[in-house]
């Protein structure tokens, strides 16, 4: 169980999708919203555990057609987040107006973001099931359940250091309409990039 946990953390740590996500909204909406982003993308990988344990997501990944699908279903997600970070023009954004986008949204795009990422499919499968010891009472299915919780643990331990560093840059930046212009036109750079990365393996 240690070695899964600090297993976890360190896969946490690595720059990947949902770890530059939770940067790039924490930076442009605070903190709080960084840590409602985690909530989202959290219920993901809880739904995403247990399309393991019902077999559903290996029936997705050696189906190529439904793999496409999602891969471009999470492309074009993260272009329409590009779209709204670049279409912000200098002066509109201030401390009020980022406060506008509320909790759900946040959730729901965190969730959403999970949901539609291929590669967390992939992920999830190749690291669960191993970690799975045979010789214990307790049956597979309830271990990656465990496992599971473990690792979401290790997000939101990973996940809420980004988002305090996130909240600092908001912070940093909020009183100046023209730093908030160039930080959403970062966290646009951003969702183009995560969006090409779903299909470069």
């Amino acid at each position: 169980m240690w070695s899964f946990f600090l297993a976890s953390l360190v896969v946490a740590l690595v720059p990947g999708p949902d770890n530059l996500f939770v940067l790039s909204q924490s930076a442009a909406f605070g903190r709080k919203a960084g840590f409602v982003v985690i909530a989202g993308l959290s219920t993901g990988i809880c739904i995403q555990i247990l399309l393991l344990v019902t077999g559903l997501s290996l029936v997705l990944v050696n189906s190529p057609k439904a793999f496409f699908v999602l891969q471009c279903l999470g492309a074009l997600y993260l272009l329409y987040l590009a779209f709204l970070s670049f279409r912000v023009q200098k002066g509109v954004i201030s401390v009020e107006k980022t406060k506008a986008l509320s909790p759900f949204k946040l959730y729901r795009r965190g969730a959403f973001m999970n949901l539609t990422n291929p590669k967390a499919v992939i992920f999830l499968l190749a690291f669960l099931p191993p970690a799975v010891n045979t010789s214990l009472s307790l049956s597979p299915s309830t271990q990656i359940i465990v496992l599971g919780l473990l690792f979401i643990l290790s997000v939101w331990i990973v996940f809420g250091a980004f988002a305090f560093f996130g909240g600092w840059v908001y912070h940093f930046f909020s009183s100046s309409p023209k730093a908030n212009l160039y930080l959403n036109r970062a966290a646009g750079t951003v969702f183009i990039f995560l969006a090409l990365s779903l299909f470069i393996w």
